[in-house]
């Protein structure tokens, strides 16, 4: 009966147990599968309508704004997969934290010669005890770095969005400046033409042709620099997306604000100020540094008193039945762990200053943001103005023109220089654009556009662990 009962016993402990099961990497396959990716997938249509205030009307859309774009990223981007991943793994570690340490059981045998009963047979455990203190702050330490990889995994996609919306603005521009210099190159031979009929006609030097040929080559010049800037966007914006390049071939980008975004109202700006002072991701971490090492003080606190191993056993020894039980103590009598403790706390103040420093950094950067997007809006109005101005004089010389004022040549030129205006009042855009979004980058938050009405997914770590006041700080 006993042994069935053991058989029983040993049966259901080995069901209990969780079977393992191989999950080799196959390189050659998913390369294949990443150099298949389009944008048209069914499955990636799935992922981008849960994030999205409402579903694409068509798939894929004919145009993609910046709210669909970074649905994209947010599904397939492999650096997001990595710290969700992450994530998970310090989930399953509360887990470990959470468990009381197994026993340890210990055989043992002796054989005497010339004894009546020669065999001692032995079994002793070792029961490993934690105290109940050093048990919650293992289970608070597991909690902060979930807390801390969710912040990490929020960090890691706002640094995605950047990095899209960034190569989509310089995709944007490069496009933008392509089609101003193919008309300024058709303008430019246009006005070689007519110079090389006035040279042939006597009417000009041949040495002013020198400066009409400068000037088209270098016009070539940047629209060669233009292609070259539009395939490294595109590049860099299918790196974000995790596709490949070739996918974004012919993609048709909706951004109607580029170059002008619309104005922030004194309040949204100010509570995305705040906001970021008191909770940016980056500023979440360090906080969790900072909880991180205020435990490990803690737990180096409780380890300067004795720890207890309790081992329980039974002997047969030689005929005898024997039930010893020992009892271990670990005594820091010498040092009662101060040096740990003192690494700990000098751990903590360092955790805190980077904190404050992170904090007077992020400050500053929103300051110097806002400045610089101030400073793109005053110059972008200049441009605009010098553009109204040379398309002014293009007005007359067009009509200068059409009376025989003038001849076709100066019309050309003055068309020339509209579109050089066109060119400098694009580049002042570019400037406003990305001084704006730095200035997102510093609140690290969308302030205008379709993204601001996407779904955003919830990962609010466990704060029950935060004793660190930022109150001081502005």
């Amino acid at each position: 009966m006993r042994l069935i009962c053991a058989v029983l016993l040993v049966a259901l402990w080995l069901g209990a147990c969780v079977s393992y099961h191989a999950r080799p990497l196959h390189p050659r396959q998913s390369v294949r599968t990443f150099a298949a990716r389009r944008l048209d997938a069914p499955a990636l249509r799935d992922a981008v309508t849960d994030l999205l205030p409402r579903p694409p009307a068509q798939w894929p859309p004919a145009r993609w704004n910046r709210a669909d774009l970074l649905a994209v990223a947010l599904a397939d981007n492999p650096r997001l997969a990595v710290a969700r991943a992450e994530v998970g793994r310090t989930l399953a570690h509360q887990i470990t934290a959470g468990e009381r340490p197994n026993p340890t059981i210990e055989l043992q045998s002796e054989y005497a010669l010339n004894d009546v009963r020669p065999w001692l047979y032995g079994v002793s455990f070792e029961l490993p005890l934690r105290s109940p203190t050093l048990q919650r702050l293992a289970i608070s330490e597991a909690q902060i770095a979930t807390s801390h990889a969710r912040w990490q995994l929020m960090g890691a996609t706002w640094t995605v969005r950047n990095e899209l919306i960034a190569a989509l603005s310089e995709w944007q521009g490069a496009m933008r400046s392509r089609a101003l210099l193919d008309t300024l190159i058709g303008d430019q031979r246009q006005l070689l033409k007519q110079q090389r009929a006035r040279v042939q006609a006597g009417e000009d030097a041949p040495a002013t042709l020198v400066a009409v040929q400068d000037a088209l080559l270098q016009a070539q010049q940047q629209q060669g620099e233009a292609r070259a800037e539009a395939q490294s966007a595109q590049s860099d914006a299918a790196a974000a997306l995790g596709v490949p390049p070739q996918a974004l071939d012919g993609l048709q980008l909706d951004w109607p604000d580029w170059g002008a975004p619309p104005p922030v109202g004194a309040d949204s700006l100010q509570a995305a100020r705040t906001t970021a002072l008191l909770s940016r991701a980056d500023l979440s971490a360090a906080i969790d540094d900072y909880a991180e090492a205020e435990n490990e003080l803690r737990q180096a606190v409780a380890r300067q008193y004795p720890q207890i191993t309790p081992t329980p056993g039974y002997y047969w020894d030689h005929g005898i039945n024997k039930f010893p039980f020992d009892v271990g103590l670990t005594l820091p009598l010498f040092n009662r762990n101060r040096g740990e403790i003192a690494e700990a706390r000098a751990g903590r103040e360092l955790a805190g200053q980077r904190m404050l420093a992170l904090q007077d950094s992020i400050y500053g950067q929103i300051a110097a943001a806002e400045r610089a997007e101030a400073i793109a809006r005053d110059n972008e109005h200049a441009a605009q103005q010098r553009l109204d101005s040379a398309q002014e004089q293009l007005r007359q010389a067009t009509l200068g023109l059409r009376l025989g004022a003038i001849d076709r040549s100066e019309q050309l030129a003055a068309g020339i220089a509209a579109t050089r205006a066109q060119l400098e009042l694009l580049q002042t855009q570019a400037r406003w654009q990305s001084a704006r979004d730095a200035l997102e980058d510093a609140v690290r938050a969308p302030l205008s556009g379709p993204e601001l009405s996407m779904r955003h997914a919830q990962i609010t770590p466990n704060s029950s662990h935060r004793e660190f006041s930022t109150g001081a700080l502005p």
